[in-house]
């Protein structure tokens, strides 16, 4: 089942001054919300390393280990090999995977529609926790890097992907990197017995994702796929990331804080984690120090005053900033009609460079900051799924 979002990428990801696009300020959308979401779960599933999707019918979870020896050499398992630049450059497949547990999730064995069970219909935005983690970030993000939002409409609801950047590659140290948090996840957790009974052989060794849906605001409802990294004994979430060991100076704390902090505090927010996991490692990929970090309600523990935009940033303003685009996006696209949504650092001084991504050693001095959204046309949902939809408009006796 192969959707159309590769194709839309290679045709319009590169296009940033076409005559149609709207560019707006960040700043209109950096309006902050009353409550933080409560995250209720609805469902699963699991892919095995072979990319095979497999539904589960009950929670899974990995669970922290009780014992992890430091330090932890976190290189010794890297695998260059495990690296797929065509899926990561166009992420196709995954999206698919959404639509097949939509569907597979209100549906029995024997092809019949369940009734009463879960319509799309019911939520306002249907998104990869990618997506909104990338639109999230955009008001934190240390280096403001650029990015590319996909969102289509069809029967009432939003549907919302993230595609990567055309100059976007892992290479060297950064790939390395990149392995370092899927391999310190694998050292830290394991199944536990009831979990591995209803695992088909080949699940054990993959990823598990959690649909959760939750409301920003009063009435904006959100359904939302992302990977479930672990849980302790009493059964609270975790979140598991790595991080280079922050340095002391207030460049230092900066980055950790808005490039480590505010995204994985973002990350465990819309998946109702209540602790953050880190590992702080060197530059060789060896982890000396392990904590849990509670996670707050607003953010409090990375909040900023960003000089640049004036805008004192915590969570609540990043989670408002989320709602408030994906408003915009819910209020102009008419069914049938999808959005492409740009993000793209302009540096005001000519004299500097504007080709690429900005080296990681540099900090740009003053940027151009906006969103750019224009309509494009068709969508990027899959036939076989658009015709599951009508059939969960008829009636049972009709199916």
């Amino acid at each position: 089942m192969e959707s159309d979002i590769g194709r839309i990428h290679l045709k319009y990801s590169g296009c940033f001054q076409d005559a149609h696009d709207e560019s707006l300020p960040l700043v209109m959308f950096a309006n902050g919300i009353k409550y933080t979401p409560t995250v209720k779960h609805i469902g699963q599933y699991a892919i095995c390393n072979d990319k095979d999707f497999v539904m589960l019918r009950h929670r899974v979870c990995p669970r922290i280990k009780d014992d992890i020896p430091l330090p932890l050499d976190l290189d010794q398992d890297f695998d260059e090999s495990r690296y797929n630049p065509r899926i990561r450059k166009h992420d196709t497949i995954y999206f698919d995977f959404i639509l097949q547990w939509i569907k597979e999730y209100n549906t029995k064995p024997d092809g019949i529609i369940i009734d009463n069970k879960f319509d799309p219909q019911d939520f306002h935005i249907i998104a990869k926790k990618g997506a909104l983690k990338s639109l999230g970030n955009t008001l934190t993000d240390f280096y403001c890097n650029d990015w590319i939002l996909l969102a289509c409409k069809y029967e009432g609801a939003i549907y919302l992907t993230d595609l990567k950047m055309e100059d976007e590659s892992y290479e060297g140290f950064h790939l390395r990197a990149s392995q370092w948090g899927s391999i310190f996840e694998k050292k830290t957790t394991e199944l536990s017995e009831s979990d591995l009974e209803q695992l088909v052989e080949g699940a054990t060794d993959g990823s598990f994702y959690d649909f959760s849906s939750f409301a920003l605001g009063n009435d904006f409802k959100v359904l939302v796929r992302g990977e479930l990294d672990a849980k302790n004994d009493d059964g609270e979430l975790y979140e598991l990331k790595t991080s280079a060991i922050p340095r002391s100076d207030p460049v230092g704390v900066s980055k950790y804080k808005r490039g480590k902090l505010a995204p994985a505090w973002l990350q465990a927010t819309l998946s109702g984690c209540k602790w953050l996991k880190f590992g702080y490692r060197d530059g060789n990929g060896v982890i000396h120090d392990i904590k849990d970090l509670k996670v707050s309600q607003d953010g409090r523990e990375w909040a900023f005053y960003d000089k640049r935009r004036e805008i004192f940033c915590n969570g609540k303003v990043v989670l408002g900033f989320i709602r408030n685009v994906l408003q915009k996006i819910r209020d102009e696209l008419q069914d049938g009609e999808m959005y492409r949504i740009v993000y793209k650092a302009k540096e005001i001084d000519q004299n500097r460079s504007s080709k690429g991504k900005y080296p990681r050693t540099s900090k740009p001095k003053e940027y151009k900051q906006y969103l750019k959204f224009a309509k494009v046309p068709g969508d990027f949902l899959p036939d076989w799924y658009k015709t599951f939809i009508e059939g969960l408009r008829k009636p049972t006796s009709q199916q």
